[in-house]
């Protein structure tokens, strides 16, 4: 009963933490999705220690700190010269400090393009053409559709699952809980449009179903590739953070790998 009540607990604080962004925005998701990452940073660094690597994570938290704000402030160019900034500091320390081997430092451009490339995907999408309506409705989607995907997957899974779909990465995900999160994606597309009457946007019903269709499939690969670094290092989640629900990168995985597509479509479709 008290691991039951811990995940409504959790997953009561992490919607309450998406309430807060979708209805504040600017600065306060600023600073929960500055911290996310620097959390993320530090999670992948602990799992990198299970496998006596030492990278040099300084630029990676260079980059999380400083990614959202100067995105905030100055565009994209600025952004860039943050990432060459950390870039160079990671490879001058090969060079000055010789703590470290070659593996380490090729080790530690890991987190520079997984997970904080994905994260100013969310950035560039929070801060949506400076459309506040259409932001949320972009940010909305890249929540609710891989973790509704993420839900249905695990209830299709757990009703009509027998044949594995990646058993050598996560042996508990079946073909059917695949199927699930893809219809999860989809209906989590009708419920983002529905949304709309709270953040008025005029994105098509349409799109947002293949949207959502498409989150459903890419949020699986995001989950599968978190899993694969877990698996070679040999934890079960990234951190305690949320308890049984593992940490920011165990929670985000999914979410993840779709930040990069509803940019994409958002900007392509000029919605």
């Amino acid at each position: 009963m008290s691991k039951l009540l811990n995940r409504f607990l959790v997953a009561g604080i992490l919607i309450v933490l998406l309430g807060v962004i979708l209805w504040f925005g600017g600065w306060a998701q600023c600073v929960i999705f500055t911290l996310g990452a620097m959390i993320s940073v530090y999670e992948l660094g602990n799992a990198f220690d299970k496998k006596d690597r030492r990278p040099f994570w300084a630029g990676a938290y260079l980059f999380a700190t400083g990614y959202f704000t100067l995105y905030k402030l100055f565009g994209l160019e600025a952004v860039f010269l943050l990432f060459m900034a950390a870039a160079v500091i990671t490879l001058m320390d090969r060079i000055l400090t010789g703590i470290r081997q070659q593996e380490d430092t090729f080790s530690s451009f890991v987190a520079l393009v997984y997970p904080l490339s994905f994260f100013l995907c969310i950035a560039m999408v929070a801060e949506y053409a400076g459309d506040y309506n259409k932001s949320r409705i972009a940010l909305l989607s890249i929540f609710a559709m891989p973790l509704l995907g993420d839900t249905l997957a695990y209830t299709f899974g757990r009703l009509f699952g027998k044949k594995k779909l990646c058993p050598s990465i996560s042996p508990n995900k079946t073909v059917a809980g695949g199927i699930g999160g893809v219809f999860g994606g989809g209906l989590a597309g009708v419920l983002v449009y529905f949304m709309q009457r709270v953040f008025p946007a005029d994105v098509p019903l349409l799109l947002l179903i293949v949207l959502g269709l498409v989150c459903g499939v890419l949020g699986q690969f995001g989950d599968l590739f978190a899993s694969t670094i877990k698996r070679w290092t040999g934890i079960k989640d990234y951190s305690r953070l949320f308890g049984e629900h593992g940490g920011v990168l165990d929670r985000l995985d999914s979410v993840l790998f779709c930040a990069p597509i509803v940019y994409a479509v958002f900007k392509i479709m000029g919605v």
